[in-house]
């Protein structure tokens, strides 16, 4: 598994779905190798949840941290481990399929939403990726859509078949309060914001709605993002009174931060299937999430959904406080996360690199 910052997982949505898939592979009694980034895990383990982790370094800008780290893992990849299957995360890696196909080394590429359209890249950038999707399409044994958004983007522009697979959520069963402690807040009395803190998950536009709207609960924003400091700089000077930053929160707190949420705020313009978004359902949250396709897709009817940060103004006015109308959409959340578990998505990588090996 190759293209992102490894694990244990603590960064995005793609390290989240490399560690549920690869620990379960390996239950099922399957070899998986994962190369990490060593700037990014402090420790630097050689196995994990039985995963033999491969740690190198990187170039630390924002335009080749991942291009330089994958360079890396695809010479060793290809001349050293010799792996069967290689599985890589992100389209912008779609350059390094390649020696793997003069190797005779099938590839699995899961290739995210349109990530040409994130507004952090410029012009140059969207162009690579860009071009990165039509050789994903073009060279990549599998393409893996993580909507069915997506999967139709990928068959509309290149003609190209994909699988789609989801992401799924794990959800502790005992769930404390300490991180509610840790930042003084109720259960039940704070609304909350979950993900990586760059301009296309529109946090702008949830602090700006929730300044306007007076909303009298706290909004806790969890996470974080590097090369995006002057972004966070500007959340930070229009936030208003009642919101708190938290930084990014993993395992325990995450989980207990989202569980005990009286709602949870959504605000990403692309992307296919968005982990958090599933992980807020399976907790059950009252969930109020931009309209984009796939985000629609993942909602459903579980979920309210705004288009512009005006009608999420009007929305959080609004807001339910009623206990009978947030319990009712709930259990609409928890019904809807049945449909994404993590078992599925590891049987569907599965059988894919099992038919690629066979072949």
């Amino acid at each position: 598994m190759l293209g992102t910052r490894g694990v244990p997982a603590s960064y995005s949505g793609f390290e989240t779905c490399v560690e549920a898939v690869g620990r379960r592979l390996v239950e099922r009694g399957h070899e998986v190798l994962v190369y990490c980034r060593s700037g990014h895990h402090r420790t630097h383990r050689s196995s994990y949840l039985g995963m033999t982790l491969r740690n190198f370094p990187s170039i630390h800008t924002k335009g080749l941290d991942t291009l330089s780290h994958s360079a890396i893992s695809t010479v060793h990849a290809v001349l050293r481990a010799k792996v069967d299957v290689a599985v890589w995360f992100g389209v912008g890696n779609a350059v390094y399929l390649r020696p793997f196909e003069w190797a005779d080394i099938p590839t699995v590429i899961n290739v995210d939403g349109a990530d040409w359209a994130r507004p952090k890249w410029g012009p140059f950038g969207r162009r690579f990726l860009r071009a990165s999707e039509q050789i994903a399409a073009k060279h990549a044994r599998a393409l893996v859509a993580d909507s069915q958004t997506i999967s139709d983007y990928y068959s509309r522009r290149y003609g190209a078949d994909s699988v789609y697979i989801p992401y799924g959520a794990d959800v502790p069963t005992e769930i404390g309060t300490a991180a509610l402690t840790r930042f003084g807040l109720t259960p039940r009395n704070y609304l909350l914001a979950v993900g990586r803190m760059v301009p296309e998950n529109g946090f702008q536009d949830l602090i700006t709605a929730y300044r306007d709207a007076g909303c009298p609960m706290p909004l806790v924003v969890v996470g974080d993002a590097p090369y995006s400091e002057s972004y966070k700089r500007s959340l930070r000077e229009m936030a208003p009174p009642g919101i708190i930053f938290t930084g990014y929160q993993f395992g325990a707190a995450y989980h207990e931060l989202s569980s005990h949420a009286h709602a949870f705020l959504f605000g990403a313009r692309v992307g296919g299937t968005h982990p958090v978004l599933v992980e807020q359902l399976a907790h059950g949250n009252f969930v109020v999430a931009r309209w984009t396709e796939s985000n629609a897709e993942v909602v459903a009817d579980a979920g309210i959904l705004f288009r512009d940060q005006a009608e999420l103004t009007t929305l959080l006015r609004g807001l339910p406080v009623q206990t009978r109308t947030v319990e009712k959409m709930r259990i609409a959340a928890l019904s809807r996360a049945k449909h994404y578990s993590w078992d599925a998505v590891c049987d569907a990588y599965e059988s894919v690199l099992v038919s690629l090996r066979k072949k």
